[in-house]
């Protein structure tokens, strides 16, 4: 019924979110642009100084790409639930495979 359908329209959206922040240049990422990254979660980040999409793989970069590390910051410094900070995680160990095969 109303909540599969919704469960499935959430779904695509978060699968073409996630596509178009893998097909973006970078610069031209915001950090709400991120996959899981909703106006909670990029309230808490700008607070964390992490105000860019940028800024964000920058933090994954010196967490070593290691997405466990990135969820746990995530859910410890910017109170980002779990499944949203693997979800986050998740995009930007994409992104950031593409950035260092350049």
């Amino acid at each position: 019924g109303e909540v599969a359908e919704t469960k499935l329209s959430m779904s695509i959206t978060t699968t073409k979110k996630f596509e178009q922040f893998q097909s973006r240049p970078l610069r031209d990422c915001l950090l709400k642009d991120v996959p899981g990254v909703g106006e909670v979660a990029e309230t808490k980040l700008k607070d964390a100084n992490i105000d860019d999409a940028c800024k964000i793989i920058g933090h994954f970069l010196l967490l070593g790409r290691d997405t466990d590390k990135m969820t746990q910051w995530l859910k410890d410094v910017c109170e980002i639930r779990e499944q949203e900070g693997k979800k986050i995680a998740e995009a930007l160990a994409e992104k950031a495979e593409k950035i260092v095969q350049m």
